[in-house]
């Protein structure tokens, strides 16, 4: 195993961890207590944010970067907060299962999107700081749901922090695009160019 590789590894891990966190969530055959599968299935979502921190610092700090694991690391992270998202709107329906729909929705689009400027223009896009906000804000969502059941209790306060996620969401989709026009615009000028050499070549 090479040691430039160990990112790429934890990220690995951090994608197998996404079953496992389904599994403690829904407590098949495993916990029969609610409060206990929900904070079995919050240690597996705190693992996973530990790993992703420790694969992003090792790849800063030693240069372990590669293209594999500029894709895998957000995949593995894109699965993780697809899967809780999921699993918080099955389970407790209300507006999480609205944030669901705008979390799937915002992620089609965004990896639509980034996978066409990558082919097209060989630009890989990084996240920036509102992205990471709004990760944060995530985060700290899923684990006031998860670990405290007076949070789960209290509807009007679930439902608001639900709203103020997708605010940010919102703003930073817009963000992300005002960001990234110039790219944005270059690709859709190289697919209307291939688009338009493929009609004459008919």
């Amino acid at each position: 195993m090479k040691k430039e590789n160990i990112p790429n590894y934890i990220s690995l891990i951090r994608i197998l961890l996404v079953p496992l966190y389904a599994i403690f969530f829904f407590g098949t055959g495993i916990f029969d207590d609610p409060d206990r599968r929900f904070f079995a299935a919050g240690i597996v979502f705190i693992c996973a944010g530990l790993s992703d921190a420790l694969d992003g610092y090792l790849a800063r700090r030693f240069n372990w970067i590669s293209d594999i694991g500029k894709l895998l690391d957000p995949f593995a992270d894109k699965m993780m907060e697809l899967c809780a998202t999921l699993c918080l709107a099955i389970e407790f329906k209300g507006p999480f299962v609205f944030l669901a729909v705008i979390i799937v929705l915002k992620e089609v689009i965004m990896i639509v999107g980034a996978g066409l400027i990558m082919a097209k223009s060989k630009i890989y896009l990084s996240s920036v700081w509102y992205g990471k906000v709004t990760t944060l804000v995530w985060y700290v969502l899923i684990c006031l749901v998860t670990f405290f059941p007076s949070v789960r209790a209290n509807v009007a306060f679930c439902h608001a922090l639900c709203i103020f996620l997708i605010l940010i969401m919102i703003l930073a989709f817009i963000l992300y695009l005002c960001n990234y026009h110039p790219q944005i615009k270059s690709t859709k000028d190289v697919i209307l160019k291939d688009t338009k050499n493929s009609i004459r070549k008919k």
